[in-house]
């Protein structure tokens, strides 16, 4: 199994006071993590901080500090909202960064969940106008990739057409070219750098209900699932593995080309771990309550009553990987069992807790945790 670090850098604040302290704690994280024998460091993408939520706007900038910083764990973004971004910056941006990493780039993609960010950058972004939002996402991502493939090339869409109407040019010294010209009217553009990996470096989509599992698959992106219960979570890994079955033409496995994203805190009892973290997980839990929908946290076939409240003794037991080593290793072991799962991003930060504790979360994690799960542990 692999194991990745995430954070929405939020959380990771500790004693931090301003935003120049907050990313230095990343730094150390991120640092420490790669000591530790992390895969990856990924990133959420979040606008506006709400009550103190969402102070990474972006991931990939961030994305390019910490890779300066490291040599060997990957840099991802889980996810880079791609209904807020202009399409073509984000493939240049995207693509900078894997070479400024040296190839160690994820691309992780979504569609945004909070109402009030989404409409700020495009009116079809509101993820409440599911079908406009759907629409925008995949156009997005459509045109990232036929920009990494393609020396030129050109788009028309319902909310993007490149090159724009009536784009010229001409120069003195160049003939008109062909390959992008008619005359001096731009007929296809052309968008530089392209990625380091070839084609282009792993991508990814967030996903929470069957319907974006079914979008991943079919536009053949990897999935990462936020914290279901393991019967859900194999659910719909058993229908991402249709769905990429049928597209592909080969057989896709339980699991394979699959993550899962949990809450992760280690301490050396339950005790410990929930005085600790429960403040600070539960706030991220209930934040996101009206946003996501409770389906997220059901079994198959589960209906919760109205009168049911997301609380630690609901979700400890679905979705959280808190208390012991010895506790949290059961936990993972019932994914693995259950899931087939090989790739686990570890939400290791979490508001309220201080730099000291949720960097001994992490050592911890790496230390007591993951050796049981490589071969031979």
């Amino acid at each position: 199994m692999k194991f990745a670090a995430f954070t929405t850098v939020a959380g990771s604040a500790g004693e931090a006071t301003n935003s120049e302290e907050m990313v230095d704690n990343l730094r150390q994280q991120t640092i420490l993590a790669e000591e530790l024998g992390f895969e990856a460091i990924w990133l959420g993408e979040h606008h506006f901080g709400p009550y103190g939520v969402g102070d990474l706007p972006n991931p990939v900038l961030l994305g390019a500090d910490l890779a300066a910083r490291t040599s060997r764990i990957r840099i991802g973004q889980m996810a880079n909202i791609a209904p807020h971004w202009h399409p073509i910056r984000l493939a240049e941006d995207l693509a900078i960064l894997d070479n400024m990493s040296g190839g160690r780039l994820e691309v992780g993609f979504g569609r945004g969940i909070w109402p009030y960010e989404g409409p700020q950058f495009h009116p079809n972004a509101d993820p409440r106008k599911d079908s406009e939002n759907r629409e925008l996402f995949q156009e997005t991502v459509e045109i990232v990739r036929e920009i990494w493939a393609n020396e030129y090339f050109e788009y028309h869409g319902t909310n993007y057409s490149f090159p724009a109407e009536g784009t010229e040019f001409s120069h003195p010294k160049y003939p008109s070219n062909p390959a992008w010209q008619d005359g001096d009217k731009v007929t296809k553009l052309r968008v530089t750098p392209k990625p380091l990996q070839k084609p282009h470096p792993p991508l990814w989509m967030t996903v929470s209900t069957d319907r974006s599992v079914t979008t991943a698959a079919e536009l053949g992106l990897k999935a990462c699932y936020w914290q279901p219960p393991p019967l859900r979570i194999k659910q719909r890994m058993e229908l991402y593995a249709q769905v990429r079955t049928e597209r592909d033409g080969r057989p896709f496995s339980l699991g394979e080309d699959q993550a899962v994203m949990r809450s992760t805190y280690v301490a050396s009892s339950m005790e410990e771990a929930r005085r600790d973290a429960e403040e600070g997980i539960m706030s991220s839990f209930i934040f996101n309550d009206p946003f996501r929908g409770r389906q997220v946290f059901t079994n198959p076939d589960e209906e919760l009553d109205p009168s049911v409240n997301l609380d630690w003794d609901f979700l400890e037991p679905r979705t959280l990987l808190v208390g012991s080593p010895e506790h949290v290793v059961e936990r993972l072991q019932e994914l693995q069992e259950v899931c087939h799962l090989d790739y686990l991003l570890v939400e290791f930060t979490h508001r309220g807790i201080p730099l000291g504790k949720t960097l001994k979360n992490l050592e911890t994690f790496a230390t007591k945790v993951m050796p049981r799960f490589v071969s031979g542990g």
